[in-house]
């Protein structure tokens, strides 16, 4: 039996330092990750805007360009605003509505009927609008570049400058 739980005791061991591994190893690809982002939207575009450039061919072939960005995420507080501001400045067609309804077990003709009889049949259903958030960055990057005054603080948007390699 003593082998038994030596044998389990060096497993347990094994994991721990697996598990070590792990976590290290999550620190390092985080901190790599941070680099490569200050390098690509705050180092390489700030160089390349006081060189006056927007591209620049490698001797290896690449191509390195940067191009304005914008990272945004309407906050639950905004949303109210932020959809209202939408509506009112001809934008609407961005917000999507969705209505979810639960059904119980065996209701599959409620189901299909409900665009019909949803009043009708009294069936409670959840409303739930959201703007994409694809749609919304290409919206918000696309307004910027026509200087289309948006109240970035409203969609919780920054613009950036991004540096591509192709």
């Amino acid at each position: 039996m003593t082998t038994t739980v030596d044998k389990m005791s060096q497993l347990a061991r094994s994991l721990i330092k697996a598990d070590e591994a792990v976590v290290a190893q999550d620190k390092e690809l985080k901190a790599a990750k941070e680099h490569a982002r200050v390098l690509r939207e705050e180092t390489i575009p700030g160089v390349m805007h006081e060189l006056g450039i927007e591209q620049i061919k490698l001797d290896s072939g690449q191509k390195i360009t940067i191009k304005q960005d914008v990272y945004a995420s309407i906050s639950y507080a905004n949303k109210a605003q932020a959809y209202a501001w939408l509506e009112e400045n001809g934008f609407g067609g961005l917000i999507k509505t969705e209505v979810s309804v639960n059904f119980a077990k065996g209701d599959l003709d409620k189901a299909q009927a409900l665009g019909r009889e949803l009043y009708e049949k009294g069936i409670k259903a959840d409303l739930k609008q959201a703007v994409h958030a694809q749609t919304l960055k290409a919206f918000l990057r696309d307004e910027l570049e026509k200087g289309t005054p948006v109240p970035l603080d409203l969609f919780g948007a920054r613009p950036i400058w991004t540096t591509r390699v192709k």
